[in-house]
């Protein structure tokens, strides 16, 4: 199983944005990942749009006083790849969005992400032109500068070599056994379990699977996962804690029986299944792998 996203409908707008808004001249640069800035900073031009580059395969934009528009330029690092591109707007606490949300097409802007567009919908994907994807995150109020906060996660996932379009049928088929082994030494979660549950939720278009960790092989830890219990502590083992999954919907994941090896990545915030074979099947794969010398780090099951 491969890394799930979504695919929206793309919906044509005409130039009015473009109209709106003037070009500011000051380039901004993030720190390739992430980017945070302000609608009362210098370079900051009232109804003009600042441009923002990025060269990352996952972060976060933050931008305060949120006041004319930003233009967020995505590119994956090292190469010129096309890409899969999702996004996720925070809430700020307000009733309303404090920006929205298009994507650069080739004549137009497309909408993305507003209030009244069905802005509950956090999560939006898109895939990338020539290796590379443009959105504007206009502030939803360009005439006043108030105390709001627009933010935005991102995650760029590589499409097959010579692959220009998302197959969603992609992320549903078995893993190969490379990927498997790839997939064992990159996870942000690598754990023993079994399947206790499938929650679906069409408004996302996405199945959440409850796991029994029966052992957690292991995982990076950092603030986001810690604070809310979502991976369990390594010292537990034998308490048979639980961690979410998700998965697209349109893989239709069922309530399979047995003990599996779930590897799974972090992706906005929450944790997205890769590959999940059986415990026996991963065992062989394991001893086969070490024996013929292509693992790319220490297998264990």
């Amino acid at each position: 199983m491969w890394i799930f996203v979504k695919m929206w409908p793309r919906i044509s707008v005409n130039m009015v944005f473009l109209a709106l808004v003037g070009f500011s001249c000051a380039a901004i640069m993030g720190d390739e990942c992430d980017w945070t800035g302000s609608g009362l900073s210098p370079s900051s031009t009232g109804r003009g749009v600042t441009p923002v580059y990025l060269r990352c395969s996952a972060g976060k934009v933050t931008w305060l006083y949120p006041r004319g528009a930003l233009r967020v330029l995505l590119r994956l690092p090292g190469q010129d790849r096309e890409f899969r591109a999702c996004i996720k707007v925070h809430s700020d606490g307000k009733k309303d969005p404090a920006a929205r949300l298009f994507l650069e097409g080739p004549r137009s802007l497309l909408p993305l992400y507003s209030h009244s567009d069905g802005g509950n919908k956090a999560i939006r994907c898109f895939n990338s032109k020539n290796g590379q994807a443009a959105i504007y995150v206009e502030a939803a109020d360009v005439d006043a500068v108030t105390k709001r906060v627009a933010e935005v996660d991102y995650d760029l996932q590589a499409l097959p070599k010579g692959v220009r379009g998302f197959d969603p049928t992609e992320e549903c088929r078995p893993c190969t056994s490379e990927e498997l082994a790839h997939a064992f030494c990159t996870s942000d979660l690598v754990t023993r379990g079994i399947i206790h549950g499938v929650e679906n939720h069409d408004e996302l278009e996405v199945s959440q699977m409850a796991v029994k960790v029966t052992k957690l092989i292991r995982h990076t830890v950092d603030d986001a996962f810690t604070t809310d219990n979502s991976i369990p502590d390594e010292s537990a083992h034998d308490s048979l804690q639980e961690v979410t999954l998700h998965v697209a919907q349109h893989c239709g994941v069922s309530h399979g029986i047995g003990e599996f090896v779930f590897m799974a990545r972090r992706k906005l915030g929450d944790l997205t299944l890769q590959c999940a074979p059986r415990l026996e099947d991963w065992a062989l794969l394991v001893n086969q792998l070490s024996e013929e010398g292509k693992a790319h780090c220490v297998l264990r099951s």
